[in-house]
């Protein structure tokens, strides 16, 4: 049976993929297991056919893999023939093969002829991000069954810098049981990675609420943490750039999941992502983001070519730029 798994949880998808994979052929079967990556150029759907049609080896069964099934997607497709070949491949009942589709968002065009085939003769499964108090509960079971206590400050820390991203959160506990079965706020503070995205996040949002010192306050925490200014500044000009086009969409009248069928080709967007950005596009207007955006690039600009210190430069920026959202 062939099945497409979908979601914006990729640690659910992928223990879900590996338990049916286990069924199928067995753990270690890396001779009946082959993945395909739909995304690269050098991805051939001919390849994967071909090899769909073949027997096993010295096994009753196959697994073939397709990730990054973007092509499920609005906005990409795959070459006609490869779509007429795969779905000619879909009505037959190919007993020794099973083909995943894999695609780690929830964004499918369900109105797409190959998606509307595919979610008609295979099996679905859609894997859902969990929702903040069911994380709470997985990240307190993950810590007890790895022995770890932590102090309630702790706890409330570790639990921020996860940031309900689960593969992050199984990472930063396998280093934790290194360190010692009992955690204070301390130890989280100076073990536990923060998540970048996160903080970026933060800071814009600081700027927006006109709060320069918070602003000040994140940027220079990252400094500790010896990121460069401009590595830094790429990512404020990523977060930037996508809140800009949310909140041209949104002042275009665009539905939740319109935006995401539209954003999500290279920008990894889910809902749980959106409904942050969306927060930040009510306090603003994109003309008002495209000025900061401006202004980074000047900085960008200006500190590259020896104009400006990086350090000095950028937090000249932020005054800039919380000086735009105060008019």
């Amino acid at each position: 049976m062939n099945t497409l798994i979908y979601g914006n949880e990729a640690y659910l998808l992928n223990q879900k993929l590996a338990s049916r994979i286990k069924a199928l052929v067995g753990e270690q079967d890396d001779m009946n297991t082959v993945f395909y990556d739909a995304s690269s150029p050098s991805f051939s759907m001919q390849a994967l056919l071909e090899e769909a049609q073949t027997l096993p080896f010295f096994s009753e069964h196959k697994v073939l893999v397709l990730q990054n099934c973007a092509f499920l997607t609005r906005g990409t497709a795959l070459k006609e023939n490869d779509q007429k070949d795969l779905m000619n491949y879909l009505k037959q009942e190919v007993v020794s093969c099973s083909i995943f589709f894999l695609h780690d968002n929830d964004n499918l065009d369900t109105h797409k002829n190959i998606t509307k085939k595919i979610m008609e003769v295979c099996e679905v499964e859609y894997v859902k991000k969990l929702e903040p108090q069911a994380f709470r509960k997985y990240l307190q079971k993950l810590l007890n069954d790895h022995k770890i206590e932590m102090s309630s400050p702790a706890f409330e820390e570790f639990h921020k810098r996860m940031d309900s991203n689960l593969s992050v959160s199984h990472h930063e506990v396998e280093k934790l049981v290194l360190y010692g079965s009992r955690l204070e706020l301390s130890d989280v503070e100076a073990l536990v990675s923060r998540p970048l995205d996160n903080e970026t996040f933060h800071l814009v949002n600081a700027l927006m609420g006109q709060d320069l010192k918070q602003a000040l306050s994140i940027y220079r925490d990252m400094m500790t943490l010896n990121m460069e200014p401009l590595s830094f500044s790429g990512l404020i000009a990523s977060q930037l750039r996508l809140l800009y086009q949310v909140a041209c969409l949104q002042e275009a009248g665009y539905h939740r999941q319109e935006m995401i069928n539209k954003l999500s080709g290279a920008n990894n967007i889910n809902v749980y992502r959106l409904n942050k950005l969306l927060d930040l596009a009510n306090l603003t207007r994109p003309d008002r983001v495209l000025k900061v955006l401006n202004a980074l690039a000047e900085y960008d600009q200006r500190a590259k070519s020896g104009l400006v210190d990086k350090k000095f430069g950028f937090e000249l920026f932020l005054i800039e730029a919380s000086q735009v959202w105060n008019h």
